[in-house]
């Protein structure tokens, strides 16, 4: 108890407004939390949004509809009974997120290299296309005009087309994206957002985590044995 109540004091005294810096705060929240488990008590639905859990002195809440939502949606990234890891810690507009067993997040390497999925911007004139329109307005021949008109068509068609084709080989990514975490999304567990809003000057540790172990009980630190 007295190891839970000390990381518990750790997350009130960051959200408080008269703690230190918030770079040191969070580093002693990661070393105090990365790699420790925790026994999950309620379904915790797969995706990276994460459910709040709302500190108010000793209540906590959470909101129920959204969460069955969230539920419903997206099917279970963590189910209730788990012993999962926190395997990140961060500090946001948000809360303190912890990220459980992946923090719900899809693979960031599905693609090779990690690649950033991003839709196509329209393609700029080509150089030959700015340099027709520049003879353009410069002649003065009926004739010539004509062909430029033609040429300056042309670049402009297969501009176009280009851009359809790219926009073409985008959506077929994006629809093998959205099939890939759709398929996967239940093994890249879930979030759990940790929010403290307090009255008072100070927060009773026992009670918050006996609170907290309603949903989630953070678990002693695994000890290493050592053979010789």
């Amino acid at each position: 108890m007295r190891t839970k109540s000390y990381l518990v004091a750790v997350l009130v005294a960051l959200c408080v407004s008269t703690v230190v810096a918030q770079d040191e705060g969070e580093k002693l929240i990661r070393k105090a939390l990365e790699g420790r488990q925790i026994l999950v008590k309620m379904d915790m639905p797969a995706v990276e949004t994460g459910i709040p859990m709302v500190f108010d002195d000793t209540n906590i809440t959470f909101d129920e509809a959204n969460y069955k939502k969230l539920l419903k949606e997206y099917g279970v990234g963590t189910p209730k009974g788990t012993k999962a890891r926190i395997t990140g810690v961060r500090v946001s507009s948000r809360g303190i997120e912890l990220d459980l067993d992946g923090g719900g997040s899809p693979q960031r390497d599905w693609l090779v290299g990690g690649v950033t999925l991003t839709a196509p911007v329209p393609l700029n004139k080509s150089d030959r296309e700015m340099d027709l329109e520049q003879q353009l307005r410069a002649e003065t021949r009926v004739i010539a005009q004509e062909y430029l008109r033609n040429e300056i068509e042309l670049e402009r068609q297969s501009r176009i087309a280009q851009d359809m084709r790219n926009q073409e080989a985008f959506q077929r990514v994006a629809t093998l994206r959205s099939k890939y975490i759709e398929e996967n999304r239940k093994n890249w567990g879930s979030k759990l957002i940790i929010v403290i809003r307090s009255r008072k000057p100070t927060v009773l540790m026992r009670d918050m985590v006996k609170s907290l172990n309603q949903y989630a009980e953070l678990l002693p630190r695994e000890t290493t044995t050592t053979t010789k």
